[in-house]
């Protein structure tokens, strides 16, 4: 992708993350359609991703993880017979991902104390969840290839807060 350019959609077909989470929206699909096996499948899909990330990145606290471990135990909660309704959840967020490269669930776990410095503040809550996803905030790792395409940074998910500055006569925010 081009510095500067934020396309509309999201589509990575030479990122293997990518295709893991569309694998996971299909298995999701496949599960609602009356294949209850695709769920215990999107599940291990989805552990499995996490247990790579884990092996290449070797740090629990990473967003990526965490995403994965947050993600698989909601796929384990919505498994509960009378709650296979709520897998409409993760299907329109994994849509989302793929489609957008918008991720709703790094977004919420940036809230959380130990993911950031920020105080909680209205404008923190609308960067949060109404800024377009955006890989050129994604600082490059050239240590890391195969750096997983970087959607679902913090970085790419949330934008960064407004810099104050004071200039000669007033308050400049830019």
């Amino acid at each position: 992708m081009k510095k500067g350019s934020n396309p509309l959609f999201y589509i990575k077909l030479n990122d293997w993350v990518w295709w893991a989470w569309a694998i996971t929206t299909a298995l999701l699909i496949a599960g609602l359609a009356g294949y209850d096996v695709a769920f215990i499948w999107a599940m291990a899909v989805t552990a499995g991703q996490g247990f790579i990330l884990l092996l290449r990145d070797r740090k629990l606290a990473d967003i990526a993880i965490q995403n994965r471990a947050a993600y698989l135990l909601m796929l384990v909660a919505c498994y509960v017979s009378p709650m296979w309704w709520l897998f409409w959840l993760p299907v329109l967020g994994t849509v989302a991902l793929n489609v957008f490269g918008y991720c709703t669930m790094t977004r919420m776990l940036s809230l959380l104390p130990w993911n950031s410095h920020e105080t909680l503040t209205l404008e923190r809550w609308r960067r949060t969840f109404f800024s377009a996803p955006d890989l050129d905030r994604v600082p490059i790792n050239t240590a890391a290839p195969g750096c997983a395409g970087g959607i679902c940074t913090l970085e790419a998910q949330v934008a960064p807060p407004k810099r104050r500055t004071f200039g000669p006569d007033c308050l400049i925010i830019g």
